[in-house]
């Protein structure tokens, strides 16, 4: 059944550690270190009936992603447009033992739509199944016996319609607490203006006329990173900066037809149990060298890989 509501309420802690199995027993904390965490996640309006995602699980990260924990979820497929007027939907509880939370991961199902004028369409999200849906967040835990963070998904800036007349979704997520997020302007999107100015150089010389959204993110791998959305139209880049504001690297959404035949030979011969390429990405580096990002699907049980390739069809990551 379809659950609609105007906010998430995720409660997190050290239940979730026990049942999720994810380094279990590697965290002994005292029990002033305890923390009952609300995550509230609230929407502004958009010009689409419904935005529609298949909520699966949600788990969080503490510094460096060393420890995991996969919190218990109330699954289900929410109309991110309903997030108003401060209605709040219980999705998952616990509590944390955690002292500091660097990352929130929604991780989704493949029953993501949007309703358009009345008419449902299928809602693309890249990497929402696999890797999930980043939320870097700077919270230090310690000392707080309860916690509520705020969430805000900007479904105006993450849908939008490709050439082909296909709906897809690079979500904006937003942290509202000052003291929650990673810099910027206090709602866990960064302003352009707060950014290395080699970065923002960058942006002016070869971007200029595009609007843009900033946000901390982590390459596969695990390298700390600004990701820059740069959008004029119909046309989408994710840029990529070190910390320093140092170009790396832009990623454009690619047909899976025309993966590189180097890439696509890898995948017939060390991958053939996923038999469903999900999205694929054209990775173009500051040194000018070409990578491809791919997400698989194994359709009879729908475990996934993702996977990023070099030009000679050679695995550089895989998550």
């Amino acid at each position: 059944m379809k659950q609609k509501f105007t906010r998430f309420l995720l409660l997190l802690g050290t239940l979730a550690l026990l049942n999720s199995g994810c380094n279990e027993g590697s965290i002994d904390s005292p029990l002033s270190h305890l923390t009952f965490l609300n995550i509230r996640l609230v929407d502004a309006p958009l010009a689409i009936d419904e935005v529609n995602i298949d909520l699966q699980s949600i788990l969080v990260k503490g510094p460096g992603g060393s420890e995991e924990i996969v919190l218990n979820t109330n699954a289900g497929i929410y109309n991110l447009l309903d997030l108003t007027n401060g209605i709040d939907a219980l999705v998952a509880s616990a509590m944390v033992s955690l002292n500091e939370i660097r990352q929130v991961r929604l991780i989704l199902g493949e029953d993501n739509t949007v309703v358009v004028d009345g008419v449902e369409h299928d809602l693309k999200i890249p990497s929402g199944s696999q890797s999930g849906l980043k939320i870097q967040v700077c919270l230090d835990l310690t000392g707080m016996p309860q916690y509520d963070l705020i969430l805000d998904f900007d479904a105006a800036a993450s849908v939008f319609q490709n050439g082909n007349g296909q709906y897809r979704m690079h979500p904006v997520i937003k942290v509202v607490n000052p003291d929650a997020s990673c810099g910027g302007n206090g709602n866990g999107n960064l302003q352009i203006s707060s950014l290395p100015d080699d970065l923002q150089n960058y942006l002016l010389n070869n971007y200029d006329g595009y609007s843009f959204t900033a946000r901390r993110d982590v390459l596969c791998g695990g390298m700390d990173v600004y990701n820059v959305t740069a959008r004029d139209g119909n046309t989408r880049i994710n840029l990529f900066f070190d910390l320093n504001g140092g170009f790396l690297q832009s990623s454009e959404d690619l047909d899976p037809m025309l993966l590189d035949a180097d890439v696509q030979t890898t995948i017939s011969n060390d991958y053939s149990a996923y038999d469903v390429i999900v999205e694929s990405y054209l990775i173009n580096r500051f040194d000018g060298e070409i990578r491809y990002e791919v997400s698989l699907k194994n359709s009879q049980n729908n475990e996934r890989v993702y996977l990023v390739f070099d030009e000679d069809g050679g695995v550089l990551c895989e998550e």
